[in-house]
């Protein structure tokens, strides 16, 4: 949270995207998306989720949901193999497999 209000002068993110499922990530949804930005929800939690439909809903959030995406998949390899997207900025760290649940926590 405290990243991305540093990186958009307490603005919030255009666009974020929850790709983990986790609860915990559900948590704070909203505090670092932008008045009028969207939430896209990737990630398939296991167990139900609470959301804060106050905050989405002050903030004028569009929410929207993204199931099966496998039948793009060899489009967005082309994509990312032809240099037309950059993955690189996405990136925040790199662990050994050795640090894996470690980098699971931090996703």
């Amino acid at each position: 949270v405290d990243a991305v209000a540093a990186a958009t002068d307490n603005w919030g993110a255009d666009i974020v995207f929850e790709a983990s499922g986790s609860p915990k990530a559900f948590a704070n949804l909203f505090d670092i998306v932008r008045p009028g930005g969207a939430v896209v929800l990737v990630g398939l939690p296991v167990e139900t989720v609470e959301l804060n439909v106050p905050a989405a809903i002050s903030k004028e959030v569009r929410i929207e949901t993204v199931f099966r995406y496998a039948n793009i998949f060899d489009r967005a390899l082309q994509l990312i193999a032809s240099g037309k997207v950059d993955l690189k900025p996405l990136i925040t760290g790199t662990y050994d497999f050795s640090e894996s649940i470690k980098a699971f926590e931090r996703a």
